[in-house]
């Protein structure tokens, strides 16, 4: 069975986040320093065979307001390059709070402050990924 999987790209480092097999939950995977667009490929790469991935799903960072944030220029040329490698679909995904709303899930489960700083990209990528999850799970309007 083939698995989603969510990255939460910002200018030094990467939280990644996994589906379950069957693509109901999500969970946090581990969280990386970026180093170079080709070491951070090679570092994705390897995750995306490793799990089976047949979708990613890219943190898009935006302000409030919806304008594109300036952070959005670290994930670019790295979704180009995946999109370019063509072994995995990858999509965009509003990533608006996510990181608020992970530090909230973290503190509800007791995770320390100190591990909180650590976990936090990967946490926020399993944020995205649950949004993604729900809205593929809501029914589509009527009418």
């Amino acid at each position: 069975m083939t698995r989603w999987m969510a990255l939460d790209v910002g200018s030094k480092r990467c939280g990644v986040a996994v589906t379950d097999p069957l693509k109901l939950t999500s969970r946090p995977l581990l969280t990386f320093e970026r180093k170079s667009l080709e070491e951070d490929l090679e570092r994705i790469t390897g995750l995306l065979r490793e799990y089976r991935v047949e979708r990613l799903i890219v943190g898009q960072p935006r302000h409030l307001s919806g304008r594109a944030s300036s952070i959005a220029q670290a994930a670019i040329p790295l979704v180009t390059r995946l999109r370019g490698q063509g072994t995995v679909r990858v999509e965009w995904m509003d990533e608006r709070l996510s990181t608020k709303e992970a530090e909230s899930v973290m503190r509800e489960l007791g995770i320390p402050p100190h591990q909180r700083r650590q976990k936090k990209d990967e946490f926020s990528a399993a944020m995205i990924l649950k949004w993604y999850l729900e809205e593929r799970a809501a029914p589509e309007p009527k009418g």
